[in-house]
């Protein structure tokens, strides 16, 4: 599948925030709480969102298919490169989508000098543990058995 990945500028918050909740309903429903899920601050979540698309060391993409955004990745550039989210709606999942993502992620780290970059993922969410995996990830670290789910996290690092 053909997308464009975009990067997002300061309009594109509120879509951002919105994406997120819509994908966290039907990706994280059982693993985040519902109390989570379902008091959702849009609004906290726009600010935040619109900080990091004003903040140069992040790059917020949307990825849009026909004009519609369908998810968006970000990435914080610093002394390292960490994949801080990669959403994308469920229908549009097992398409190609994230290995563009990566795809991008690679070129960047290859023009800046970086030999390696990193993501995090939740323990539970084994769909995206999985395409890690089939990224070429490897486990570098595991925070699990926390009381809240939200809060066990894989480490993942991949080679550029």
């Amino acid at each position: 599948m053909e997308v464009e990945f975009v990067l997002a500028d300061e309009d594109a918050a509120k879509c951002i925030s919105e994406l997120r909740h819509e994908i966290w309903c039907t990706t994280y429903r059982g693993i985040y709480s519902d109390k989570r899920i379902d008091s959702y601050d849009y609004e906290e979540h726009r600010r935040r969102d619109l900080q990091r698309i004003q903040n140069t060391s992040y790059h917020v993409y949307l990825i849009i298919n026909d004009h519609d955004p369908i998810g968006y990745f970000i990435f914080l550039a610093t002394e390292i490169v960490y994949i801080q989210s990669l959403y994308i709606r469920r229908e549009y999942q097992r398409q190609g989508i994230g290995k563009q993502a990566f795809v991008l992620i690679r070129e960047y780290c290859r023009a800046h000098g970086f030999e390696k970059f990193t993501c995090n993922c939740n323990s539970h969410n084994y769909s995206a543990q999985d395409f890690y995996h089939s990224m070429g990830g490897i486990i570098t670290k595991r925070n699990e058995g926390n009381a809240d789910k939200y809060n066990d996290q894989i480490t993942f690092e991949f080679s550029v």
